[in-house]
């Protein structure tokens, strides 16, 4: 069984979804939740999501009220103050069977997976590099989510 990738962003995320290999893309700032929910269960064949891997806390919020049939996995540690996750009903949760798990560190065979996908071309690690000087300009960036990927500060 295949599972297909929907990437849920603000549109200027739209390319480096696609590139990363999201099939469908939906832009969240054109969207409410409602209409977001209608349209992953009707790209997921009606079903909803099998798996949700959620990188940024508040999409968790989105992601929990999505007709879930199974898991959602947060990765990475968000930044900011701590956000419960209010539309994660118990009843709902034990009914579909879905569990939330999350994590801020893999083990060591989560490091070895990682590295044959990134082997294998299936994960694409998107950066750039940027001097000191320009720090001002990246956080401008990050405030405006025009970053695409990750950006490193060169020191020197």
């Amino acid at each position: 069984m295949a599972l297909r990738v929907i990437g849920i962003d603000a549109g200027s995320k739209e390319k480096l979804v696609r590139d990363c290999g999201a099939e469908h893309f939906i832009d969240v700032t054109k969207q409410d939740d409602k209409s977001i929910t209608e349209e992953v269960v009707k790209t997921a064949g009606g079903l909803g999501a099998s798996a949700v891997i959620v990188y940024a806390i508040p999409v968790l919020f989105l992601v929990v009220s999505i007709d879930l049939k199974r898991s959602t996995e947060s990765v990475g540690i968000p930044e900011g103050a701590p956000e419960p996750v209010a539309q994660a009903f118990p009843a709902k949760l034990i009914f579909k069977g879905a569990t939330i798990a999350s994590t801020a560190v893999g083990t060591r065979r989560d490091a070895i997976e990682v590295m044959d996908f990134a082997a294998r071309g299936v994960v694409k690690a998107v950066s750039r590099i940027e001097k000191m000087e320009k720090l001002t300009d990246v956080f401008q960036e990050m405030k405006e989510g025009k970053v695409s990927g990750r950006v490193v500060i060169d020191l020197q």
